[in-house]
């Protein structure tokens, strides 16, 4: 955290003033520098002054997922919320068997590489990791298959999957997954980062013990602050665990730096708006692509992931991430130099940021993507507040601008 940096230079003396300025589309500062005259405005019930950053930041996502805060944990990242439930999930098994090494991750569906990286790393889960990639119906049956080959002599910590996933937007049979959980005992930990609160429902529906979150992306929207949550589930019992858990650690909300969580609270006090008109934009966009000659390939959960309406809340839309693959008549290179908008390998921002995805995540292994179907020229959008016209003009350009010939015949 540069905020912290900052306050750490001050302490030893050293002074350091950065301005922390928001994107451009926003026009004013998210933390207010001392010079400015300017006082940081107030918003709505939960800005009382003698209520800490963290409190306010807990009380706005205990709204969004209307449950109580004391079931949320706050920390400084996103992939900090998947090793803090990774950390729990084995605790739960500890508990039950101190001789055991907390048991074997699962990794289920193709997921943000990190989340892979960090289950695969010794350090954090001793017995390994178990990786299902595609997250298919296939997949489903090879889990249960594994699952009941090591009944009784294997235990396992946690399943962490995605709802949609990063980045083919596909959704996994979560109601399965819940039912294996139950039988075999493992927690079930659900990153929602790119469906997010206010589009799907994974607590009160009893389907997660644990969702993380990365705040970082659209509840932020500015790209200028980090934070995760973890909302544990009051209604199943490895969540009511958990939070007993997580309450036990020594490290006040989970090492949020308060400058970092005011920075949050602020960002996100216009997360529903925003939300609700990236969710309109994006559809439009999406349906758009999928319609259009010059594009082979749209991965979006309206398109591809057929399990997401059984989660979609009633109000809630597909979220604002766009994958895509183009037709070989057109340059790929040229498209995305072409394209007119900022490129850069987050997303949730307020403008529509574009990457590479694949070749910015997995370049050393490329091969290992394309085997469960990621390709290397995968073009990964995320959608913005611009309006969807001015949109539409950027990527009609750029895909005409970047035929190389007529498309050939099927």
């Amino acid at each position: 955290s540069s905020r912290r940096a900052e306050k750490a230079l001050n302490i030893l003396g050293k002074t350091f003033s950065k301005r922390v300025t928001c994107c451009p589309r926003q026009g004013t500062p998210t933390i207010f520098h001392p010079s400015d005259l300017a006082q940081q405005p107030s918003h709505n019930s939960i800005s009382n002054s003698h209520t800490s950053s963290h409190e306010k930041l807990k009380k706005r996502i205990a709204s969004w997922t209307n449950i109580d805060t004391d079931n949320i944990f706050l920390l400084p990242s996103g992939m900090a919320t998947i090793y803090k439930s990774l950390r729990s999930a084995r605790r739960y098994q500890l508990a039950k068997n101190p001789h055991s090494t907390g048991g074997t991750s699962i990794v289920y569906g193709f997921p943000y590489l990190d989340t892979l990286k960090l289950c695969s790393r010794r350090e954090f889960s001793p017995a390994g990791v178990e990786f299902f990639g595609k997250g298919d119906g296939a997949d489903l049956e090879l889990l249960k298959r594994l699952l009941q080959k090591r009944a009784g002599n294997k235990r396992w910590s946690a399943l962490f999957t995605e709802v949609p996933s990063n980045p083919l937007l596909q959704c996994p049979d979560l109601e399965a997954l819940r039912v294996l959980a139950d039988e075999y005992d493992f927690c079930l930990v659900v990153d929602d980062t790119i469906g997010n609160f206010l589009n799907v429902d994974l607590i009160d529906s009893g389907l997660a013990d644990a969702v993380c979150t990365s705040l970082t992306k659209l509840v932020s929207g500015r790209g200028d602050a980090m934070a995760g949550s973890v909302v544990v589930n009051p209604n199943t019992e490895k969540g009511r665990w958990m939070k007993e858990d997580m309450a036990k650690d020594t490290d006040a909300f989970g090492g949020l730096h308060e400058a970092d969580a005011s920075a949050m609270v602020h960002n996100s006090r216009d997360f529903p708006e925003r939300n609700s008109r990236i969710n309109e934009t994006s559809e439009r966009l999406a349906d758009f692509l999928h319609g259009h000659a010059d594009v082979e390939t749209v991965w979006y959960p309206k398109f591809v992931a057929p399990l997401y309406s059984k989660y979609q809340k009633e109000t809630g839309g597909f979220g604002g991430l766009i994958s895509i693959h183009l037709h070989p008549h057109i340059c790929q290179r040229t498209f995305y130099d072409t394209l007119n908008v900022a490129k850069g390998p987050s997303l949730g921002t307020n403008f529509t940021l574009v990457c590479p995805y694949t070749l910015l995540a997995h370049y050393h292994e490329l091969d290992f993507a394309i085997s469960y179907n990621v390709p290397p020229n995968l073009i990964r959008i995320s959608v913005g507040l611009e309006d969807f016209d001015e949109l539409k003009e950027k990527f009609s350009f750029a895909l005409k601008k970047s035929r190389l010939h007529p498309k050939l015949p099927s």
